[in-house]
């Protein structure tokens, strides 16, 4: 009887840990625009909450491009691979929407940004980046590493204005 309580009072759920994040090493991370010096986070059931503040040195405006590189490695970090890369245009489209699926994300920074993004300090306020939808895919058993970069698209070159590395595990966890 106490083996059937005790299945009934836990459930295994599957949640990112030892998530970290800092500015990309690059040789031009001294020229990004976006400067997250005092950005602090924390995880907790698939929520990355941000504290602190961030400098924007120099007004922001599209043509904007977002890439994210998701590589897939060992839990030892022995071998990696790269996994997909995701490259998204017209960023000024999700920042400006009041009611878009990154709205809440905007809205817990202060001032609000809106395209242009005018140069000034930001601060985090409540917050918050729900990665729960990821955890319904089969990426457990891996560390992943992320580079997220913005950047501004000319018709011949790009001009890096930020690069966020990170990395993280995913794996399940019995809860009461």
């Amino acid at each position: 009887m106490s083996f059937y309580l005790h299945l009934c009072s836990t459930m295994r759920v599957k949640e990112f840990y030892d998530l970290k994040m800092a500015t990309c090493n690059a040789s031009n991370s001294d020229q990004y625009v976006l400067d997250f010096k005092t950005l602090n986070y924390s995880i907790k059931n698939n929520v990355v909450h941000f504290y602190g503040n961030f400098t924007v040195t120099e007004t922001i405006q599209e043509p904007l491009e977002f890439t994210i590189i998701a590589n897939r490695c060992s839990l030892d970090m022995k071998s990696c691979q790269h996994f997909e890369t995701i490259t998204l245009s017209r960023i000024c489209t999700y920042i400006n929407d009041e009611n878009g699926l990154l709205a809440s994300f905007f809205k817990g920074i202060k001032p609000t940004p809106h395209c242009p993004i005018k140069p000034g300090l930001y601060t985090f306020e409540n917050c918050a980046m729900n990665l729960k939808f990821f955890t319904t895919f089969p990426i457990e058993g891996y560390r992943w590493q992320t580079h997220h970069k913005l950047a501004l698209k000319g018709k011949t070159s790009k001009k890096d204005l930020y690069c966020l590395a990170g990395d993280c595990s995913v794996g399940w966890f019995e809860k009461p």
